[in-house]
């Protein structure tokens, strides 16, 4: 399957403080197929989360934000539903935003500013098959 070709399906919350990557987040999943929910807090996103897990897919969270750090976010998402799929997103390098999960890691990282090819398909790649 080419990338031309790969469309989504489910819902991403996406989470983060930059209303403009928001925005952006929302555009690219949205015209690949997706359903997007958009948190601007870390407190934000726990809510709809847990007023939506039965229907998101994939979480996309920054690792910076004023109210909660994305470390403290994904603990509390994975406290809540252990399956839960997050891609961490930052501008800093993997290896140093990974170090603050205390070996509770993510499911994965994409450094911001992320290429809509290179969302896409790590979407694709985590997303549940469906039959």
């Amino acid at each position: 399957m080419t990338f031309s070709n790969t469309q989504l399906a489910g819902t991403a919350l996406v989470i983060d403080d930059q209303e403009t990557l928001l925005t952006v987040a929302m555009d690219m999943l949205t015209a690949k197929g997706m359903d997007v929910l958009t948190a601007q807090s870390g407190q934000e996103g726990i809510r709809l989360y847990q007023e939506h897990a039965e229907r998101i897919d994939v979480v996309l969270l920054d690792m910076k934000m004023p109210d909660l750090n994305g470390d403290e976010v994904f603990a509390t998402l994975k406290a809540f539903d252990p399956e839960v799929r997050v891609i961490i997103t930052t501008g800093f390098e993997e290896e140093e935003t990974l170090a603050h999960f205390n070996g509770q890691l993510p499911i994965a990282f994409i450094q911001k500013p992320y290429r809509f090819q290179n969302l896409v398909e790590m979407i694709a790649s985590m997303m549940p098959k469906r039959q």
